[in-house]
């Protein structure tokens, strides 16, 4: 049945009004397939409650199932036994978490409300509101996957909701209805779990931290990195941008012996050995330079490879070669050369893998975010310092 509704119109506006409170922490916009094109959306659960705004005014259907698609100048929902309906955009809510079919036939399972509106005359925006807790689970979810222990889920809860402190800004000033998108451009989150066994260990895990952030000396939010594997030392944030005294470069015994501390990667050698004449300024074919690249250590952390006065940023060569860490040494192995490094990731701050560990040795979150975030306490997000 389709009802007018203008008091939910009115009642939708002020929670996304809402969203925009910095005294408190504030229910979080996030843009779902960011990375995609969606020309078309299907929903289902129990009792979807679907608004459709049209020219100031709105209707209200409560189904189980709707198509939405883009219109001229705004979306078209379908919905079996009615006539398509033409809107500005719809808004979503449920009792419980529903499914969404979206961008590449993809399912994602939802709490919270969702907003569709028109990306461009071809494709669909669809933006998830939800508390910020309900936000964390499906990080946590998403971002630890296989690692799995109520201090570290906590720990990464407390980091993630102090990384959205800092962040949160970014995408309204350019302009955009939502704070986040799903992907690493901000934070990953492909909704909950199906599981409910999991969704009740990711809620009770954030809720250990709930309204927490990690905070400097001088009470502003810190910029909470983390990464999945440091290789045993973790890297100091001047190698990627200016210093930081909560991201030192700490000794990291617990993230050795995981399962991505070591990779390698097979490269051709002359193919190599001539990228890094170019970059070096030396000759591919001089015996010297070649014997120190092809027996190149690296016994700790290092920002530069250096020879005979010429550097270049480790971190180039990961980026130009696509590989797991800064962090390597080089053998020769006749026609190729192999890269053995260590870590996975940037190195930066927390390291997943290691937290994993220090969890499951007894470590608490708290212990957890002090080890890798040195001299930073967590404080209520309204004690935070802008």
């Amino acid at each position: 049945m389709r009802v007018p509704c203008k008091s939910l119109h009115v009642g939708f506006a002020l929670l996304l009004a809402a969203c925009s409170a910095m005294a408190e922490v504030p229910h979080v916009r996030v843009r779902l397939f960011s990375g995609s094109n969606m020309t078309q959306i299907l929903l289902s659960g129990a009792s979807m409650e679907l608004v459709v705004y049209r020219g100031g005014e709105s209707l209200m259907w409560e189904r189980n199932a709707y198509q939405i698609r883009p219109g001229q100048g705004g979306v078209v929902v379908s919905v079996e036994g009615e006539a398509d309906v033409a809107a500005d955009s719809v808004a979503v809510s449920a009792a419980q978490p529903y499914y969404l079919v979206g961008a590449r036939s993809t399912k994602r399972y939802l709490p919270g409300v969702l907003v569709i509106r028109p990306r461009s005359s071809a494709y669909l925006l669809a933006v998830n509101v939800l508390s910020m807790d309900d936000y964390l689970m499906g990080v946590v979810h998403a971002e630890l996957g296989r690692l799995e222990h109520p201090q570290l889920w906590a720990a990464q809860a407390a980091v993630a909701r102090t990384w959205f402190a800092r962040n949160q800004r970014k995408f309204f000033d350019q302009g955009e209805c939502y704070a986040v998108t799903d992907d690493v451009q901000s934070q990953v989150y492909h909704g909950w779990p199906v599981d409910s066994a999991r969704r009740a260990r990711l809620q009770a895990a954030v809720r250990e931290t709930s309204g927490l952030v990690l905070v400097d000396e001088a009470g502003r939010g810190i910029e909470a990195l983390f990464h999945a594997n440091s290789g045993g030392q973790t890297m100091p944030s001047e190698w990627y941008f200016s210093p930081r005294g909560h991201l030192q470069s700490v000794p990291d015994s617990f993230s050795l012996n995981c399962p991505q501390t070591y990779w390698t990667k097979s490269l051709d050698k002359e193919a190599f050995l001539t990228q890094m004449a170019r970059w070096l300024k030396a000759s591919s074919s001089d015996s010297e330079f070649r014997s120190f690249v092809c027996s190149y250590q690296q016994p700790v952390r290092a920002e530069y490879l250096n020879y005979q006065g010429q550097k270049i940023r480790l971190r180039a060569i990961r980026e130009h070669y696509k590989l797991r860490s800064t962090w390597f040494s080089i053998e020769d192995a006749g026609s190729t050369v192999v890269l053995r490094g260590r870590g996975y990731g940037h190195g930066i701050g927390l390291s997943q893998e290691g937290a994993h560990v220090m969890a499951q040795k007894g470590y608490s979150a708290a212990q957890i975010m002090a080890f890798y975030y040195p001299g930073t306490q967590l404080v209520p997000w309204e004690a935070m310092q802008p």
